[in-house]
């Protein structure tokens, strides 16, 4: 997958510095607000590992673990991060921290 030439002069500048410094360093961070989703695939164990927790975090919560995790990369995933009811704000917060963003979707609830 290619990466667009921002990113990758951020995301590689990031490692440098890290490298250099001979420090270990998050490079993703891996956020799933929810673990709810919209369908239940057959080969997914999230539906029947987490049945009984389907708690979410809250868009602050999100929005922390961002500011918390120097990674210059979020993964937002989950179960279905589009069912997730604040999820734009979590998007925008984290665009304003200028992070690298990947939306793991099934994307049956994009408009």
């Amino acid at each position: 997958m290619k990466f667009p030439l921002r990113s990758t002069i951020q995301i590689g500048s990031y490692v440098a510095k890290q490298k250099r410094a001979g420090a270990r360093f998050p490079l993703v961070l891996m956020l799933e607000p929810t673990l709810a989703c919209n369908i239940a695939c057959i080969g997914c164990g999230k539906i029947r590992e987490y049945e009984s927790n389907k708690a979410r975090l809250s868009v602050e919560e999100c929005v922390d673990a961002g500011v918390q995790c120097p990674a210059p990369v979020v993964s937002i995933c989950g179960g279905e991060p589009l069912v997730y009811k604040g999820i734009e704000d979590v998007v925008e917060g984290m665009l304003e921290m200028q992070k690298n963003i990947e939306l793991c979707t099934n994307a049956l609830k994009l408009e």
